[in-house]
């Protein structure tokens, strides 16, 4: 995988290319992750044209401009602006975790552009209950006001990994990998973050479930969706409810947390070379 970059709008994102042809497959990562954490699967889609994705304000990407923040649906303008602006047609759309959520979200938008999507440990967007909405912009208001931009404290990888693997479901090498990537270096070495603290902020308002289930039914495309059978996402259960709201599904389901691509990556590797190549 080579390092380059995308101009998305008006935003430049960093990526891990494997420069391919045949089929464009874009990888979009987790909350708080970036690129690294899908380039394990790169070796199991030399058919394609995989572009692992740092989206906006994670790993290398650029940051959205000052008063600006990270909606989750504004992820899907960038996605927009990314395909648009490159000329990609019918791609597949590969996600975890948040990245999955952001690919079945395109692909019920934008079905024209979409060929299948594949979700690792997500089945569709989070849902809370409409009461909850004042409460929900109180404290995106809230969060957005605590965080800034980055001060320049020095970052201790060493430290920040046994952090992340104290608050996640994450084994320490793949902390370490995905953490690095969100660095940056000065002269003499010494690391800062290159990520936005602002993407830890949260979005103004999560959809309802009648919501959520009407941008499900409008993907039309085949939609993978990869389980990790001891996440706290707990994505088996919630295919069981959702499973009739896509037209052309399958779950299948493996053992580990919620890194499972990471953990197990032959297995998904192979699940995925599979799926794309039958497409």
């Amino acid at each position: 995988m080579l390092e380059t970059e995308f101009q998305a709008g008006e935003l430049k994102l960093a990526a891990l290319d494997n420069q391919g042809a045949g089929t464009v497959v874009i990888g979009l990562h987790g909350y708080l992750d970036n690129a690294a954490s899908l380039a394990p699967l790169a070796p199991y889609l030399q058919s394609c044209r995989f572009i692992a994705l740092d989206l906006p304000g994670h790993g290398q990407s650029a940051h959205r401009p000052a008063g600006a923040h990270y909606h989750q649906f504004d992820f899907l303008q960038d996605l927009y602006a990314l395909i648009k602006e490159n000329q990609f047609e019918n791609v597949v759309l590969l996600g975890h975790s948040l990245g999955g959520i952001l690919a079945t979200l395109y692909a019920a938008v934008f079905p024209e552009q979409v060929k299948a999507v594949i979700s690792i440990d997500a089945c569709g967007p989070l849902t809370l209950d409409p009461q909850t909405s004042a409460e929900q912009v109180r404290e995106s208001v809230i969060s957005r006001d605590k965080k800034r931009r980055n001060k320049l404290n020095m970052v201790d990888l060493d430290a920040a990994v046994k952090a992340r693997c104290a608050v996640a479901d994450i084994r320490p090498e793949h902390a370490r990998a995905i953490l690095s990537r969100n660095l940056t270096q000065d002269a003499s070495g010494h690391c800062f973050w290159a990520s936005d603290p602002r993407v830890r902020t949260k979005s103004t308002l999560r959809l309802t479930e009648p919501q959520a289930e009407a941008f499900m039914r409008s993907i039309e495309c085949p939609v993978l969706f990869l389980a990790a059978d001891s996440s706290f996402k707990k994505v088996e259960q919630v295919y069981a409810k959702r499973q009739n709201w896509f037209s052309h599904c399958q779950c299948k389901t493996f053992a580990g947390g919620h890194h499972i691509h990471m953990e197990k990556t032959d297995e998904i590797g192979c699940e995925i070379r599979q799926f794309v190549e039958q497409l």
